[in-house]
């Protein structure tokens, strides 16, 4: 015979789940913030002093900020391959490059690659015909407008004096104008190399 209410309430072992699945949502919604706090999405990058962005062929290749404001985004930034840096509107992607043909391609070859690339990460992205860049200690590379459907910028590609390393960037934004792109424009002319020791 059934017992009066029998059948109204929840077994207790019921609860006991709810209860998890409510107390794990409460921490993440009270410790996010403080994850966030800890693990920033960027950090600062400190003017006019080198920062160093790969190696390769016995040359280590780093780059410098003339200005104030610029920052790494560290979420899309791989030390020692990729980064990526903010300043305004203004996004100036790197890439570290160990060619691996011997002999290495030339920088002509290399221009072509970051051509592929570019339209292979954006179907509408194209790379206008390039010209001799110098950086400001003298290494030669090629530079050239960038453009697809949402931005217009430029790239640039510098190899090492060996061959056995390149930096290829492009410095553009979503919302950058073509006067917020030259006003950054110098700090793709301070690539530079130096022999590993």
């Amino acid at each position: 015979m059934a017992q009066a209410g029998e059948g109204t309430r929840a077994p207790r072992s019921a609860w006991a789940p709810l209860g998890v699945a409510v107390a794990a949502v409460a921490a993440l919604v009270l410790l996010w913030p403080l994850v966030n706090a800890l693990v920033p999405g960027s950090e600062s990058v400190a003017s006019d002093e080198p920062v160093s962005v790969g190696s390769g062929g016995g040359y280590e290749a780093s780059l410098t900020f003339p200005q104030e404001g610029w920052s790494l985004d560290v979420g899309a930034s791989h030390d020692g391959q990729s980064y990526r840096f903010h300043r305004g509107p203004v996004e100036l992607n790197l890439t570290s490059v160990r060619p691996v043909t011997s002999p290495p391609p030339g920088v002509e070859e290399l221009w072509e690659g970051m051509r592929r690339l570019a339209r292979a990460s954006e179907s509408s992205a194209r790379l206008g015909e390039p010209e001799v860049i110098a950086a400001h200690d003298g290494h030669k590379g090629l530079s050239g407008p960038l453009e697809s459907r949402t931005q217009s910028g430029t790239a640039v590609v510098y190899p090492s004096p060996d061959g056995l390393l390149a930096v290829e960037m492009t410095l553009a934004g979503r919302d950058a104008t073509t006067a917020d792109i030259a006003a950054v424009f110098d700090v793709v002319r301070t690539v530079s190399f130096t022999e590993e020791k």
